[in-house]
């Protein structure tokens, strides 16, 4: 009875009638958000901005397509970054389970542990099949000063 569970009074089991859609299921933002950082973040981790604007990427075709063209043109402007909550969900989880650590400057990064469930959904070529693709596409090309410019962008042009 002494056990203690972390996040326990933030997440809640609680059973539905409806069938949870893949994209909202925990493990699959899980995988989603370490093949991100796996593919597109680097040594130096990834902001959670980047990781929310690459997640809604993999959403649909149309915005994989917007978020490819605006990391590839340096002078397209994007113009809408949704914030999905599954998403913060899944870093909450992702830090529960230590899949990845958050650094002092704020960014996050895959642990070794991380690391090691890329490598088993990497060697799976039945899994994630496009957003593996899609991934490699976008690669290290969506920097964090490009995400830094758009948000500057906005305090003067859309505020």
């Amino acid at each position: 009875m002494g056990d203690k569970y972390l996040l326990t009074d933030e997440i809640l089991f609680d059973p539905k009638p409806d069938a949870v859609p893949y994209n909202y299921r925990i493990s699959y933002k899980l995988a989603q958000l370490c093949l991100i950082f796996n593919m597109c973040c680097g040594r130096g981790g990834c902001s959670i901005f980047k990781l929310h604007m690459i997640s809604v990427g993999l959403s649909t075709k149309e915005e994989m397509s917007k978020l490819l063209n605006f990391a590839h043109d340096p002078h397209l402007r994007y113009t809408v970054v949704r914030f999905d909550p599954a998403v913060n969900r899944a870093i909450k989880y992702a830090l529960a389970e230590k899949l990845i650590i958050q650094q002092k400057n704020g960014t996050f990064k895959l642990t070794q542990k991380g690391k090691d469930f890329v490598k088993k959904i990497n060697k799976n070529s039945d899994l994630m099949i496009e957003e593996k693709e899609y991934l490699s596409q976008l690669s290290d090309s969506l920097t964090e000063k490009k995400i830094k410019d758009l948000m500057s962008a906005w305090r003067y042009f859309d505020a």
